[in-house]
């Protein structure tokens, strides 16, 4: 006894699934350009950050303040200059958005340039990801540094 395969019809698609399937294709096409936009507002953000921090520090009375004669006033050194390490981190990782790569791929199988955008995309959100969370950290490291500052050293200038 042999069963029939039933044959299975599709439905049309509605005007709201064309709407979608059209955004999708666009957003994939524009995905690379974004992603690089929000690598080069990082950049900015970063470079500005530092600038505007070490200024601080270079006008202040932090080196003066800072007894580095033992392991305490290493540990402050270390707390100060970690939100410039991690900023620079922060503009490695932007940077890497823009590193020129090999991809193979043939533009005759669909699915091979689909595979060869996803890796694109995929390796630039990764960079992406990782520069803002250096930037973060750096963030909150510059308020533990201001907490620091304010409370801490007057009391290692008058020691």
């Amino acid at each position: 006894m042999t069963e029939e395969i039933p044959e299975i019809q599709a439905a049309q698609p509605s005007a709201m699934d064309h709407f979608w399937l059209e955004t999708a294709r666009s957003v994939s096409k524009e995905s690379i350009a974004a992603l690089e936009d929000a690598a080069k507002q990082l950049i900015s953000i970063t470079s500005l950050t530092q600038g505007i921090y070490f200024a601080a520090i270079s006008f202040s009375d932090l080196k003066k303040a800072l007894v580095v004669h033992d392991w305490e006033g290493w540990l402050l050194v270390f707390l100060f200059a970690s939100p410039i390490i991690l900023w620079f981190i922060s503009l490695r990782f932007a940077i890497l958005v823009f590193k020129p790569e090999t991809y193979k791929t043939n533009l005759q199988s669909p699915d091979l340039a689909k595979e060869m955008l996803q890796d694109i995309v995929a390796y630039k959100h990764r960079q992406l990801k990782f520069a803002y969370k250096a930037l973060l950290v750096g963030f909150f490291l510059l308020v533990v540094n201001i907490i620091v500052y304010l409370g801490c050293i007057p009391q290692v200038a008058t020691k």
